[in-house]
């Protein structure tokens, strides 16, 4: 009878837990995280900053005082997990930082796209037979003030773009909060971050021209589709399947929870790919994994670039894609994938009707799933 009692209490308990997310999304509750980040190229340390409701109630502290410095698809300076499990959709941010680069204070208060978050939140996180719980704003910092607030749900989508303005110091080490014992000025600890940056970086301090256009560019979005075909044969096209696809692009962005093809192979607004994974079948029902690597450099993927190299590959792409658009007359296109007879080689091409460009040095790696089976 404890036993039976002891099972019956257990199935409650269990029941309960798998039910607090629903719970929580019926008062408009969820469970969120935060993270931070800043490219390499240019180390940011945050000083203040929260997330607030509709009444101007802080729900949740960015976290603060660590050198921002990584990548910018990943990396970040920690999560802070305080009050609440669960709590409402943000309406408004703040926050506020220094820029090693630039030796400057930036800070800003901003109005979050509520609707569009909510409607993200609403769909939950269903990915195939994945339920994530769990999801991440995720603040990235850029020089001249750029604010970017993307949410990871699990695909990662950009959903604010802002401006902060930046703000005078007349303390700096009190405004860092640098103990009263540690005998350093500003100009010593932003050479010391100086001397820690890429060349590249440096040598743009010292000629007083931090690129501000980098973060615009990777974010433009063109109305593309991914197409594939035999080359010679434009008539033999590969048919995209539904399952195991996924896209990564230039923006920070990804999408790796497709529930359709529809997104890569119709026309939509959508930023510079850095990868694509896809499974596709011939007319003959020859079917194949075909992964392609815009971003990759000499086989190398662009988070374990050196820095300069991932850099320049990235630019390589924005100036590709902005100069065909407008050869094109800012109309929609193709990302056009040409495989050789062979099933061996693969080629890729922005692609307009006759009008081709082909995307140089792009890694394409064919897996054939018919035989073998």
């Amino acid at each position: 009878m404890i036993v039976k009692l002891r099972i019956v209490l257990l199935l409650f308990l269990l029941l309960q837990f798998l039910s607090c997310d629903k719970i929580s999304n019926m008062s408009n509750k969820y469970e969120w995280l935060i993270l931070t980040v800043a490219d390499m190229g240019y180390p940011m340390e945050i000083r203040s900053g929260a997330f607030y409701d509709e009444n101007g109630e802080d729900i949740a502290g960015i976290p603060i005082e660590k050198t921002l410095s990584s990548q910018w698809w990943s990396g970040d300076s920690g999560v802070v997990i305080a009050g609440e499990q669960f709590r409402p959709i943000p309406a408004k941010m703040s926050i506020s930082w220094f820029s090693y680069a630039e030796d400057k204070f930036y800070e800003g208060t901003f109005i979050l796209d509520k609707p569009k978050l909510e409607s993200i939140f609403s769909k939950g996180l269903d990915c195939g037979n994945i339920d994530m719980v769990t999801r991440d704003f995720k603040i990235a910092l850029a020089p001249g003030g750029q604010v970017f607030l993307y949410l990871t749900s699990p695909n990662t989508q950009l959903v604010g773009v802002y401006q902060a303005r930046e703000y005078e110091v007349s303390d700096f080490k009190k405004e860092m909060r640098y103990p009263d014992y540690i005998d350093v000025t500003r100009s010593q600890v932003v050479n010391d971050f100086k001397k820690l940056m890429p060349l590249q970086t440096q040598q743009e301090i010292a000629e007083k021209r931090i690129s501000m256009h980098i973060w615009k560019d990777i974010n433009l979005r063109y109305p593309w589709k991914y197409t594939a075909d035999l080359a010679e044969h434009n008539n033999l096209n590969l048919t995209l399947l539904s399952k195991d696809q996924g896209i990564t692009f230039i923006s920070g962005e990804d999408n790796w929870c497709l529930k359709s093809t529809d997104y890569l192979t119709e026309n939509s607004p959508k930023p510079i790919p850095l990868e694509i994974d896809g499974k596709f079948e011939t007319p003959a029902g020859r079917k194949f994994t075909i992964r392609i690597y815009p971003g990759n450099v000499a086989g190398v993927e662009p988070q374990k670039q050196a820095y300069e190299i991932r850099r320049a590959r990235e630019q390589e792409l924005v100036k590709l894609f902005k100069d065909f658009y407008e050869k094109i007359g800012n109309k929609e296109f193709e990302i056009h994938l040409k495989i050789s007879e062979n099933f061996k080689v693969g080629k890729l091409y922005l692609k307009k009707g006759k009008i081709e460009q082909e995307v140089p040095n792009v890694q394409v790696d064919i897996f054939d799933l018919t035989f073998g089976k």
